[in-house]
């Protein structure tokens, strides 16, 4: 029903705005908190998002990327199988909080990923390209476009763990399970 109880998977903050944090749990709920350095700590408090949307994923979030550039927009990665939650499906959502209207807008960007469970989501914030890590390697989804595509020649077919962009040096650390960390250099 509510997707109660489990424990907390991803939390993410932007140095542009420490006063908020997103978090999320292994049952697919999601959080924002607009007060996230309130003293005392009991004063913070945080707003469900996935109950104001139709389409979230009733499955474990795998990844969060905040905008540095705006606090209420992050893009939220799912693990498991669209056919598991046929009711709402999706792996990559962009998600919009407006906190006036107390709204937040969840835009499937999964186009033609396929059904494979993703593992984490980073965005390149110099030129907007999105990367989703997956259990067969690393997706790119160019700016402005609708198709995801390999994110590099060579690159292995196996789980990828994680995924860490260093903006101003232009590359991008990828962890696999088993077979080592990659760097990829960014376009």
């Amino acid at each position: 029903g509510d997707r109660s109880g489990g424990a907390v998977v991803a939390v993410e903050r932007t140095a542009s705005d420490t006063s908020t944090a997103w978090a999320a749990t292994q049952t697919g709920r999601v959080f924002i908190s607009k007060n996230v350095d309130a003293d005392p700590a009991a004063a913070v408090t945080w707003t469900r998002l996935d109950s104001l949307a139709s389409n979230d994923p009733n499955r474990f979030v795998s990844g969060i990327h905040v905008d540095p550039a705006n606090s209420n927009r992050a893009w939220i990665s799912y693990s498991g199988f669209s056919a598991s939650t046929p009711a709402a499906p999706g792996h990559v959502f962009l998600v919009t909080y407006n906190p006036g209207a107390g709204t937040a807008t969840w835009t499937d960007l999964s186009y033609d990923l396929g059904d494979i469970p993703i593992t984490d989501v980073v965005r390149d914030d110099v030129n907007g390209d999105l990367y989703a890590a997956s259990d067969f390697g690393v997706y790119r989804l160019a700016a402005d476009t609708t198709s995801w595509t390999e994110a590099a020649p060579g690159m292995p077919n196996v789980e990828v763990t994680g995924l860490t962009i260093i903006p101003n040096a232009r590359k991008m650390y990828v962890a696999t399970h088993g077979l080592g960390a990659w760097l990829l250099n960014l376009p």
